[in-house]
């Protein structure tokens, strides 16, 4: 959109479009209208988008583009009165459409799904643009005082008219330290691109810009069922449509399973939905150890695929194979610090796309969703239950994945002191672990005066101190809710959604289904940690299907964690070219000397030398990798 009344560069939309690429496999569509210019790119991943063709044009006033899709069908086809013979010819960004038509910026009231969604009308001369509710369908912006442009990724909006590619101080200092994430949620990487927020709306004319909120994450009333088994079967019920929805694709579906009881939980759905009308069952997908015995999460997926048609990648094999020499150029050649960051999603995103799938399932978010307290024994305790605070206690040392290990008498203790210590003793205690956290978190790379120009050691101890507040203060319902605003939270969807789309796939997240997390928010602490046990309730639910031993399984194997290794060993020269031109890229925000240390310890274990710090080594090479690849420099150079 040409804020000075121009006529659009489609030149710089080609653009555009052309650094995504690989989100439109499927064709491109502009729609042209002076000053402002509106393109889509189509990846079918549902039956009905066959027949989709976007920009949708509505009459003589709106034209709509949207890259979502739409749970509650059947619902909307009623309401719209399209006939059922007819609808599989009516594509989601259809009903989207109509859904605008009759309600304007309202529609998001009706419609279930996910969305990124923009607008412009033709009469007012303005844009809207909306962002799902939770967040799963990226938006981004940049303004200049030439152009408002808007795209699926940040990266894509670089180069034009007064976007400069510079790097947002913030955003490199959250790449650089272990816990600073920035008070401005709507900042990303790039100093002068902005991400529209969950549950926001982007209204811009040549008059301006506004952004509103139309729904932010409140916890409801508890709810009130009458013992364990209706709980259970509301949660059965809920999730199993939100796997439901996310099966309807136009070729077999994918599923990262990893063995844990969230991505278990979304393949126990899916059996239990696979033969009903419009479904696919799943292919499951999992990095797996080469002896079973020495992981038990790979024991957990051999269990899980039994005699069906999954693929198993031994994680010790993949060296030296077309895969991975595959999945060595994407990580290098499409290097980025949150995609590099989960390797063990990229893998699979390239494995799912060679299977013939193009749209990729996780149970990735289910630590978030299903989150509960660890002080729950101590809460049965404060609240006058003690029989049943001892047995939750006992029980948690033995299977809590946070607190095996723990006597009971210490998890109690633990969880009374947190819940009753005076505030002039939590204040001192703060105090002591403020000052080691902010300097832990601040680590050995970051130069001395980008630290302190960004006031980031105070920075995360204020930060720190509103964590505890937070969690001080208020209910678990409203720790939870805060969770899905963290940034933290949005930049894993996007981090998702970013690595399947550039393999060409769509990443669908039933744990971040809007009715799944309206539940959880609602749901008694009593059921989110019980017996012991975290996430109690997926675990009973699922309990028949998946089988004792992947039901009742407690710890955590990330097997993920190895490829950053084996990427490292494969491409040593690479990696050292990297290191090297870090100094120059980094100048101003990394202590050269500390970087020297760390290319010198990288050298030496190449040469058969002391173990190395493989994570530093992994996030300093992707850095300057990106910075490379994309051209871009700090607000200092």
């Amino acid at each position: 959109m040409r804020l000075d009344g121009a006529p659009v560069a489609l030149q710089d939309v080609d653009a555009v479009m052309a650094r995504m690429a690989h989100r439109s496999p499927d064709g491109v569509a502009c729609f042209e209208d002076g000053s402002f210019a509106l393109a889509y790119g189509a990846l079918h991943t549902t039956p009905e988008s066959l027949h989709e063709h976007q920009p949708i044009v509505l009459g003589d006033r709106w034209v709509l583009a949207v890259d979502g899709r739409i749970d509650n069908r059947e619902a909307l086809l009623r309401q719209f009165g399209i006939d059922t013979v007819d609808a599989g010819h009516v594509a989601d960004a259809d009903l989207f459409a109509k859904a605008w038509v009759r309600w304007g910026g309202e529609f998001w009231r009706h419609v279930v799904g996910d969305f990124a969604l923009a607008v412009w009308d033709r009469h007012e001369r303005r844009l809207s643009a909306m962002r799902d509710r939770i967040g799963q369908r990226p938006l981004y912006y940049a303004r200049s005082a030439q152009v408002l442009a808007f795209a699926s990724e940040p990266e894509a909006l670089l180069g034009l008219p007064g976007v400069s590619p510079v790097c947002d101080e913030d955003g490199l200092a959250y790449l650089l330290s272990s816990c600073f994430l920035s008070e401005d949620r709507g900042a990303t990487f790039y100093r002068d691109v902005r991400r529209v927020l969950p549950g926001e709306t982007l209204q811009a004319s040549t008059s301006g810009l506004r952004l509103t909120r139309y729904w932010s994450i409140q916890p409801g009333p508890l709810l009130q069922l009458r013992d364990p088994r209706e709980y259970v079967d509301a949660f059965r019920e809920i999730f199993g449509e939100a796997v439901r929805c996310r099966l309807r694709t136009l070729h077999r579906p994918a599923l990262m399973l990893s063995g844990g009881i969230d991505s278990a939980s979304v393949l126990a759905a899916a059996r239990l939905q696979h033969g009903q009308s419009g479904t696919h069952g799943l292919l499951p997908i999992s990095l797996v150890a080469g002896a079973a015995q020495e992981c038990e999460e790979t024991a957990n997926i051999l269990h899980l695929h039994g005699q069906g048609d999954g693929i198993r990648l031994p994680v010790e094999s993949l060296p030296g194979s077309p895969l991975f020499d595959e999945l060595s150029s994407v990580v290098w050649e499409q290097a980025h610090p949150i995609d590099n960051s989960i390797l063990y999603a990229r893998l699979l995103c390239l494995v799912a796309r060679q299977a013939g799938s193009n749209v990729v399932l996780d149970g990735a978010d289910g630590d978030v969703v299903m989150h509960g307290e660890n002080h729950h024994a101590a809460d049965l305790l404060l609240a006058g239950h003690p029989l049943r605070g001892l047995r939750e206690a006992r029980l948690a040392s033995h299977v809590n994945t946070y607190l095996r290990g723990l006597s009971p008498a210490r998890i109690l203790a633990r969880g009374v002191a947190a819940r009753l210590q005076p505030r002039w003793l939590a204040a001192w205690r703060h105090r002591i672990l403020d000052r080691r956290r902010g300097e832990d978190a601040l680590g050995p790379w970051m130069a001395p005066d980008f630290t302190r120009r960004l006031r980031l050691r105070e920075r995360i101890l204020e930060m720190a101190a509103e964590d505890r507040r937070r969690r001080t203060h208020c209910s678990p319902a409203e720790n939870l809710a805060w969770t899905y605003w963290n940034p933290g939270f949005t930049r894993s969807l996007e981090g998702t959604d970013r690595t399947a789309a550039g393999l060409g796939c769509e990443a669908r997240h039933p744990w971040c289904d809007q009715r799944v997390v309206e539940f959880f928010l609602g749901l008694p602490e009593d059921y989110k940690s019980r017996d012991g046990w975290t996430k109690w309730i997926a675990r009973s639910a699922y309990a028949d299907g998946l089988g004792d031993r992947v039901a009742w399984h407690s710890g955590k194997v990330h097997l993920g964690s190895r490829l950053s290794r084996q990427l490292l060993d494969a491409s040593p020269q690479l990696v050292s070219t990297l290191l090297g031109a870090a100094k120059e890229r980094f100048g101003g925000l990394v202590d050269p000397d500390a970087l020297s240390d760390l290319h010198a310890s990288w050298l030496a274990a190449r040469d058969g030398g002391e173990a190395f710090d493989q994570d530093s080594v992994m996030q300093l090479a992707t850095l300057a990798a990106w910075m490379a690849r994309y051209g871009l420099h700090t607000v200092d150079a």
